[in-house]
């Protein structure tokens, strides 16, 4: 993909993240801008509990060390990032294509005291604002398929050292999935996924060693529906605010069109 067809793309991801409705994620979901993992452990938490859940999960099988310096590649607000530096005491710059989300990831990263640690950066995460080799890890923390999964990993393996670790969550298709969802999440959310499958060639191509596919399908996606409209409920009000009825029932079935069709993995990389 060349940087021309890379900006393109990205208009209409910044144009979704950037209005009323798009900001209600951080706001259902405790603050994150990701999905949620239950298991028996936290089978009763809300939506904000399980994406809690799901970046320890992330954060945990980083392997970044003291110092160094990590990439999170569509950042959303930058709670993970800034969650990231807290724990593994490393420098983290965050990429986001929409300006309201790099805005609010960095007042966040101030009111933590984080400034000087974590960075976000208003760009294309196709096309980074950085030297070749740059990041001793990184990860996309459920956004690659905003971008196209093989641009994504070839700019990621341009600005990752050899050795380094790449995470992703990703929603891959089904079996069953549909010719006719793919247009639709095309067209509604600008998104492309792929399937398990598709994995190997994709990361060989790029420049990574695949090490681990761990799919939590069940954690994951078994349990969105349910956990999204108890979330709409609990926070109707700021909900209200933002979006009306039709908007949120559109919401409810795109949760539920994307559960039928899609699994969820956590996949670690190593960059060769």
């Amino acid at each position: 993909m060349q940087a021309s067809d890379s900006a393109t793309h990205s208009v209409p991801v910044a144009e979704l993240y950037d209005s009323a409705e798009g900001q209600l994620g951080p706001i259902l979901f405790g603050g994150h801008l990701h999905w949620g993992f239950w298991d028996a452990d936290n089978a009763d938490d809300d939506f904000a509990g399980g994406s809690e859940k799901l970046a320890q999960l992330m954060i945990n099988k980083t392997t970044i060390g003291q110092d160094e310096h990590f990439c999170d590649l569509g950042c959303g607000v930058g709670l993970p990032a800034i969650k990231l530096a807290q724990v593994k005491h490393c420098y983290v710059d965050g990429v986001t294509i929409s300006g309201y989300q790099q805005h609010n990831a960095t007042e966040r990263a101030a009111a933590a005291g984080l400034q000087e640690r974590v960075n976000f950066i208003h760009a294309s995460a196709l096309s980074i604002p950085k030297p070749d080799l740059s990041y001793d890890g990184g990860w996309f923390f459920e956004s690659i398929f905003h971008m196209g999964h093989k641009a994504a990993l070839k700019e990621a393996a341009r600005v990752l050292k050899p050795g380094a670790t790449l995470l992703l969550t990703d929603l891959p298709l089904l079996p069953t999935a549909t010719d006719d969802f793919k247009q639709f999440v095309k067209q509604h959310i600008h998104s492309e996924f792929v399937t398990q499958t598709d994995y190997p060639t994709l990361f060989a191509e790029a420049g990574f060693a695949l090490v681990e596919c761990w799919d939590i399908t069940e954690n994951v996606m078994k349990p969105l529906v349910g956990k999204f409209k108890q979330a709409l409920e609990q926070h109707k009000d700021a909900v209200a605010a933002c979006a009306d009825d039709k908007a949120v029932d559109n919401w409810v079935y795109l949760f539920e069109y994307m559960s039928e069709n899609l699994g969820y993995v956590l996949i670690t990389a190593r960059k060769l």
